[in-house]
């Protein structure tokens, strides 16, 4: 009997520590023995719900500690929740999927927000957490649609998978610097957000960590990282630039698939693998360098970069995948640095354009190149130049031709300046190259600005050394640097006064049309593109436009070509010059191309290859812009005479522009040649109108122009242009 009534006793006690007691309309489990309540599953609760510190049942006071596993769960009929300070736990999926609620305060004394605590909360629009939390566990608030700012504070030292996953409406978060690193899908599909701060020491990006977030352009990883996960930024189809630092050692699978408009990267130098899919399906990228430290590069890597037009292969590529550059159906220019070819899958350029494209390899591998499956399917296989030679800025007869449309949506050029050295001054001691500019204005365009004559002015002096391009400020009385080529990759330069340094990006080659040489993107706080800087050329908008502030819109105005001499080493034909004088107008023609030996793979027909002519009575215009390597031109007349012959670089200029003033009025032929092809066309004189041996002293108070629009003092060799009328001095 004493047995059965002690076993009794027992089980008394047990069931008063755990008895489960609703108090004003919520449900407690209560500990007896240490005075304490939990809230436990509550369903029926509505509205508003205040969460007392103390609770009284049965005379006995207990202290509110706790919020039970799933205690809310599914609730989609309360609106608030205060909890009291007393409460130092809420557990796993507290508040999971309570639709309806729309604020709630998180006590003081809470240390972890549990996984999934407040997964689901819809309508839950703000939430700031306390200084005492440290934790915040996985999808804690995972679907929160409506949340729009989260405070994370200092004390915060790890965030969990898919914490903030799902918040659509969320635009901004700063993370604390206490994080080390960011976990798997952390902000996954958070489609509104454009700002995320990272601490400086996190180490590591986990897998889908920003992947979906299709509102993000910029993002610049710290120095620290050294790894990012598979997918991180997969599908942030909006994303425009990352910087990714040295640090960074691995790269996952996808990272940044379905990055459509992603074109500016600045990739590491010690990945050694570029794994699947990682920039697949980013269609407005167009050119990439694919650094030395990589030897593999996986399936599908490069696939579907539709606008992808100039690639550049490290040479320490030993492995190439399946498919890696599939699709890439505008590629152009592939520079493959390794000398021993590497192991590449047949499928690799599986419906790409190299049976368009050129492929530039070491010199010692040219011919295995040329045996060797895929990539003897290119139609030219050329040699790498070893080192691309630093053009300077600062040349006798360079002339640049800068166009204004006005409108940013008009392509019909209204102004036309024609950049160009005349003369030489000493400054401070410096040798300089004095700049003048003449203007042209369309005879249709009318503003009170532009006045509808010709004018030339005195833009400035300007001297080269060392890579460094000075231009003389009048306002200052000093030179002041506008271009520095000598600049390391990613290193910054004030440019513009009461404006943050600039950034000045990696060396590239490929990747702009009309242009062969060596470029480098100008970035304003490394997220945004200001201009582009050409070497020999200076300023993508002309010589005088080297930067310009993140609130400037440089359009209209914009740089048409730059030519030294006869050899035109940047040109825009995008635009129509309406302003240029009607004697300088240009008719085109196209050429025949023709294959002297059989080629290797299918070849481009005669009329998809992109070579073409224009020209007028002063002057004949060749593109040469997809062609590479040494190439004869010949012009003759109707009677085999040579007018015209010289051996060009095709690989380093893009046009040629050739004076024919003097040329008899007839038809001419123009071949264009070396020992595996050449192209033929036929342009034809018209001389009427030009004086030929005008006496000079006949002439007081005209106007003189020469052929590039230049005002001239007197008359020059050739032909001139006199109050608008073409006089041709012997």
């Amino acid at each position: 009997m004493k047995k059965i009534a002690l076993l009794f006793t027992i089980m008394s006690l047990s069931i008063v520590a755990s008895a489960a007691v609703n108090v004003d309309g919520i449900n407690y489990n209560l500990d007896a023995d240490k005075g304490i309540a939990e809230v436990s599953r509550n369903l029926l609760c509505q509205n508003d719900v205040i969460i007392p510190e103390t609770i009284t049942y049965e005379d006995v006071v207990y202290t509110v500690t706790s919020i039970a596993a799933s205690a809310f769960h599914g609730n989609s009929s309360i609106t608030s929740v205060t909890i009291p300070n007393s409460v130092t736990i809420i557990n796993e999926r507290a508040f999971m999927n309570c639709s309806g609620m729309t604020s709630v305060v998180i006590p003081e004394r809470v240390t972890t927000i549990n996984n999934g605590v407040f997964s689901g909360c819809s309508s839950l629009m703000s939430l700031t957490i306390p200084n005492s939390v440290t934790c915040i566990d996985d999808g804690a608030f995972s679907g929160c649609k409506s949340l729009t700012s989260v405070t994370i504070p200092e004390s915060v030292a790890s965030i969990g998978s898919y914490c903030f996953s799902g918040c659509n409406a969320l635009e901004s978060i700063t993370l604390p610097n206490s994080i080390t690193s960011i976990s798997d899908g952390v902000f996954y599909d958070c489609t509104s957000l454009t700002s995320v701060t990272i601490p400086t020491n996190v180490m590591s990006i986990g897998d889908k960590a920003f992947g979906a977030c299709t509102s993000l352009i910029s993002f610049t990883i710290p120095n620290h990282v050294t790894s990012i996960g598979s997918q991180a930024f997969s599908g942030c189809t909006n994303l425009k630039s990352i910087t990714i630092p040295n640090s960074v050692t691995t790269i996952g699978i996808g990272t940044f698939d379905m990055c459509w408009n992603l074109t500016d990267i600045i990739f590491p130098n010690m990945v050694t693998t570029i794994e699947g899919n990682l920039f697949s399906n980013c269609y407005s990228l167009t050119s990439f360098t694919i650094p030395n430290s990589v030897t593999t590069i996986g399936v599908w890597a490069f696939s579907a970069c539709e606008n992808l037009i100039s690639l550049s292969i490290g040479s320490e590529v030993k492995e190439i995948g399946g498919m890696a550059f599939s699709y890439c159906t505008k590629l152009s220019d592939v520079f493959c640095y390794a000398e021993e070819v590497p192991n590449t899958s047949l499928s690799a350029f599986e419906k790409s354009n190299i049976g368009d494209a050129t492929l530039h390899v070491p010199a010692a591998s040219l011919q295995i190149y040329k045996e060797t499956a895929p990539w003897r399917d290119f139609k030219y296989i050329v040699p790498l130049e070893t080192e691309v030679a630093y053009r300077p800025m600062i040349e006798d007869d360079k002339v640049w031709k800068v166009g204004n449309t006005q409108t940013i949506s008009d392509n019909s050029v209204n102004v036309v300046d024609y950049y160009y050295f005349d003369g030489d001054t000493i400054i401070d001691g410096k040798a300089c190259k004095e700049m003048m500019r003449q203007r042209f204005v369309s005879p249709d365009y009318s503003d009170d600005y532009w006045t509808p004559e010709p004018s030339l002015s005195y833009v400035g002096a300007w001297y080269e050394e060392n890579k460094k391009v000075y231009f003389y400020d009048e306002n200052k009385q000093s030179m002041v640097i506008m271009y520095d080529f000598s600049l390391n990759d990613n290193e910054s330069m004030a440019l513009i006064d009461g404006y943050p340094p600039f950034i000045i990006g990696p060396k590239q080659t490929g990747g702009i049309e009309g242009f062969k040489g060596v470029y480098r993107n100008v970035m304003i706080n490394q997220d945004i593109r200001s201009t582009t800087w050409l070497e020999g050329v200076g300023g993508i908008d002309g010589p005088t436009r080297n930067a310009y502030p993140e609130a400037a819109d440089p359009v209209p105005e914009f740089l048409m070509s730059c030519a030294v001499g006869d050899e035109v080493i940047y040109l825009n034909d995008e635009y129509e010059d309406g302003a240029t004088p009607e004697g300088a107008r240009k008719s085109r023609f196209d050429f025949t191309h023709t294959i002297k030996t059989k080629p290797q793979a299918p070849r481009r027909s005669k009329e998809e290859l992109s070579i073409y002519g224009e020209y007028n009575d002063l002057q004949l215009g060749i593109n040469l812009n997809p062609l590479y390597d040494a190439y004869l031109v010949r012009i003759t007349n109707e009677s085999g005479q040579i007018f015209y012959e010289k051996t060009i670089n095709a690989g380093s200029i893009v046009a040629l522009s050739i004076d024919i003033s003097a040329y008899a009025k007839g038809r001419y032929t123009v071949t264009v040649e070396n020992s595996s092809e050449y192209f033929t066309g036929e342009f034809e004189v018209q001389t009427a109108g030009i004086e030929e041996n005008v006496e000079i002293k006949e002439l007081k108070n005209v106007s003189i122009y020469n052929l590039q629009g230049q005002r001239i003092s007197s008359l020059q060799k050739g032909l001139n242009i006199v109050n608008g009328q073409k006089i041709y001095v012997k």
